[in-house]
């Protein structure tokens, strides 16, 4: 069914080419009977017009191209779709300055425009995966799931990183080892994604196990107190400490803490630390696996 339309479509734009090029071909036959005299006392003056309103034209784009950056840069968009924009009405505005610089010279538009729309159409299906790539690059680049600078996974592909540019085509993320990655946007689009960075803050589950015959309340003040001189610990937030679960040799105890997203894992690794060298100190037992083999 799907080749069928295309065909449609194809049939249709050779259509249009075939009138358009008729058109334009008895307008190059109109010139070649002409002789040189003719033509320059024919278009001479049609030439300088169609000169003047290219240059006169050409100021114009630029002069409306400036207005619509003007407002588009307010928008706070990202800047690859501030640079669509701009690609996108500069396109537009020149192929109008050039028909009508055509128009001036008496080369039928509608030939132009039936030629433009056939290779538009050839081009278009030779680069259709390219344009997929293009049309999800614009719909993140709208939409904004994230910023340059963000920290943001893919579960799907197993990729994590840094943004470092979001392009039309592909998105760039550097790793905490410092590779880059290159993600087509398709992919960006289409699956789950995980902005670590957008919040601004994270929250770190820790568990930590002491044996059945420690003082788990005693336990929970000293996780409690390594927690509150901890200043990477966001204060304001709710700290939870209560124990979670019975293990088949400990008791387990979950502190929940908020931290700024860009030093969870540091947090993470210091709250470790502190909290096995007081439990120490304080002899609080943390089991561990072991074999005890009775000999005869």
């Amino acid at each position: 069914m799907k080749r069928i339309l295309l065909t449609a479509e194809e049939a249709l734009a050779a259509s249009e080419s075939s009138a358009g090029t008729e058109n334009l071909d008895a307008f190059l036959d109109t010139l070649e009977k002409m002789e040189p005299s003719e033509i320059i006392s024919k278009y001479g003056e049609k030439l300088l017009w169609a000169l003047v309103t290219v240059v006169v034209g050409a100021l114009l784009v630029r002069w409306v191209l400036k207005i619509v950056m003007r407002y588009v840069e307010k928008s706070n968009l990202a800047a690859g779709a501030t640079k669509f924009i701009r690609g996108i009405v500069a396109f537009l505005l020149y192929f109008i300055v050039i028909l009508t610089a055509a128009n001036v010279l008496g080369i039928p538009v509608t030939s132009v425009l039936a030629i433009f729309s056939v290779f538009t159409l050839a081009f278009s299906l030779a680069i259709k995966d390219i344009i997929a790539l293009f049309a999800s690059g614009i719909t993140i680049l709208f939409s904004k799931p994230f910023n340059a600078g963000d920290f943001v996974e893919i579960p799907e592909e197993g990729v994590s990183g840094f943004v470092s540019e979001v392009g039309l085509i592909h998105t760039h993320l550097f790793t905490a080892d410092n590779k880059e990655i290159i993600i087509p946007n398709s992919i960006v689009a289409g699956d789950t994604l995980i902005n670590y960075s957008k919040i601004g803050l994270r929250r770190l589950d820790s568990v930590f196990s002491i044996g059945y015959g420690e003082d788990f309340e005693k336990a929970k003040a000293i996780i409690r107190k390594v927690v509150e001189e901890e200043p990477l610990v966001e204060k304001e937030k709710d700290i939870f400490i209560m124990v979670t679960a019975f293990g088949q040799s400990s008791i387990d105890i979950v502190c929940k803490v908020y931290v700024k997203w860009d030093s969870y894992e540091t947090l993470r690794c210091r709250l470790n630390e502190k909290i096995k060298l007081a439990f120490d100190e304080n002899k609080i037992e943390i089991p561990y696996s072991q074999i005890d083999v009775h000999m005869k």
